[in-house]
């Protein structure tokens, strides 16, 4: 019955709404969960509310929980910023499997203001013209941001974002570096002893595999992290700011020289691994064509265990949610971990100075970034006597309105909110020590520019497409593939983009 009042509660304070907002273009039915619906969306700018001239800064985000209440967060953060700022906002997140395609598209269009920096690089963005010019706006930021972000990011954090000596995006309070783990049942973990948060080399995970494909023959042993992803976070490898790894150095070594991914002793060691899972039917004979994620297999009982990648501090977040996770990395952090998903500002917006103002409060106002991580208290989340948040009784990320709180990582900086309980009181303490004793990369800060090179980076891209996820999971062998693809890729012009590479990597380091 609660739930019943809640959504007609909502439903009645949309169609009473005085003010209509707008939509993002381009978002075909189901693409995109907004507060805002039907003719109201349709009547008016997205950057400018429709009476009055009060801006409304359209904030576009990925998403994969329940938002059937957007609209009560977005009256929330509202009621704050209208008063204080003049300011408002239009909340609209879109479907993850939709969010590569839709945020290229509302990047081209005028609508959206604020947009996560997700699933295109960066660098991609920059050099079509997408993305503002954030240098003037950094430079002369209020005090209250300046002091916020200081807990969030640093100066050599923020070069990640940094093209050509000008800032094109802000990071996001989250894990700034990423440790591998294996992902393991709760149960099976336990019945073969695996002790949580303890160091598994590959030979382990091999022999474990044997066990609980021999226990359990009714599950995969080990599936994708998502999709055909064998593990989002990669592995030893950095592209120096290449999310295709055309031309790659190792994170742990001293080596500065350029090399072919494909040919490196890591990755030919990981896939022999990997094609030992798969040949022994430990993986699943179909992972090419995928679209689930490991963590739901695992929940569902079909699946053993998974990659995973984040950050990874304490005892409890080696055991909890149902699973146990062993490292198979140290904490590493190269460009990408920044660049890879951050905030930047649309060169198309109306109001870049509303945007960026907006962007502000989202750092350093903790009723707004509460509203934005939380949702409503009492409404979606309830609060704990230690100060952690949990879901209403009965209520978890799929059906309390708004899950906002399973999302965190993607918002400006949550740390002003709640942590869940699951994650403890000390939570964003942790998390500032974790990314302030991550590992960097030698090239932490450097993203190549392929303007040099464009027709041989793209022909190599197409290359290292057409054979990656197949080599990570085991579907193909590496003995016979590696030396085909990078004959592939040395006659689509690798040593090309290499030598490229090389150059502005060796600069780059005259530099520092």
């Amino acid at each position: 019955m609660r739930k019943w009042m809640k959504k007609l509660a909502a439903g009645l304070l949309a169609a009473t709404m005085t003010v209509s907002l707008a939509g993002c273009g381009g978002g075909g039915e189901g693409d995109v969960s907004s507060g805002t619906s039907g003719a109201a969306a349709d009547s008016s700018s997205g950057s400018t509310a429709e009476s009055g001239d009060m801006p409304v800064v359209n904030f576009c985000v990925p998403n994969v929980y329940d938002t059937s209440e957007l609209q009560m967060v977005e009256d929330g953060i509202n009621a704050v910023t209208a008063d204080k700022y003049g300011l408002k906002i239009k909340l609209t997140f879109v479907e993850f499997g939709n969010w590569t395609q839709q945020s290229n598209m509302l990047l081209t269009g005028d609508e959206a203001d604020l947009v996560m920096i997700y699933g295109t690089p960066l660098l991609s963005f920059v050099k079509n013209g997408q993305l503002l010019n954030l240098n003037d706006y950094y430079a002369n930021a209020s005090e209250e941001f300046k002091t916020a972000v200081s807990k969030v990011f640093t100066e050599e954090d923020l070069k990640c974002l940094t093209v050509n000596g000008n800032i094109y995006a802000m990071v996001n309070n989250r894990n700034h570096g990423d440790t591998v783990v294996l992902e393991i049942d709760e149960e099976i973990a336990e019945e073969f002893n695996i002790v949580p948060g303890t160091f598994m080399s590959l030979d382990e995970v091999d022999e474990f595999l044997a066990k609980a494909h021999e226990a359990y023959p009714d599950r995969y042993a080990i599936v994708p992290q998502a999709n055909t992803t064998m593990s989002n976070g990669g592995w030893t490898w950095d592209g120096l700011g290449d999310i295709d790894f055309i031309g790659v150095i190792g994170i742990s070594d001293d080596d500065t020289t350029v090399k072919n991914l494909f040919e490196t002793e890591e990755f030919i060691e990981f896939t022999e691994h990997s094609r030992r899972w798969y040949g022994n039917g430990y993986m699943m004979a179909d992972c090419l064509s995928n679209t689930e994620t490991g963590s739901a297999m695992i929940r569902n009982d079909r699946a053993v265990s998974c990659f995973n990648n984040g950050a990874y501090y304490a005892e409890e977040d080696f055991h909890k949610d149902g699973v146990v996770r062993v490292p198979l990395t140290s904490a590493k952090a190269d460009t990408t971990t920044i660049s890879g998903m951050c905030w930047g500002i649309n060169s198309n917006s109306k109001n870049p100075d509303a945007a960026w103002k907006m962007l502000e409060i989202l750092y350093y106002d903790k009723d707004v970034a509460t509203l934005l991580a939380n949702g409503v208290e009492g409404e979606h989340y309830v609060l704990n006597e230690d100060g952690t948040a949990s879901f209403p009784e009965g209520e978890d990320y799929t059906n309390c309105g708004y899950g906002g709180m399973m999302e965190t990582w993607l918002f400006p900086n949550s740390s002003l909110g709640y942590p869940r309980a699951e994650d403890g009181i000390e939570y964003f303490t942790n998390l500032e020590a974790y990314n302030e004793s991550v590992k960097k990369s030698k090239a932490y800060g450097f993203c190549f520019d392929t303007t040099n090179v464009v027709d041989e980076y793209s022909a190599c891209c197409n290359v290292k497409d057409k054979y990656y996820d197949a080599l990570m999971l085991g579907a193909v062998d590496p003995a016979e593939i590696l030396p085909q693809a990078t004959e592939e890729l040395k006659a689509a012009g690798l040593e090309k983009v290499m030598a490229e590479k090389q150059t502005q990597f060796d600069a780059w380091l005259a530099q520092q």
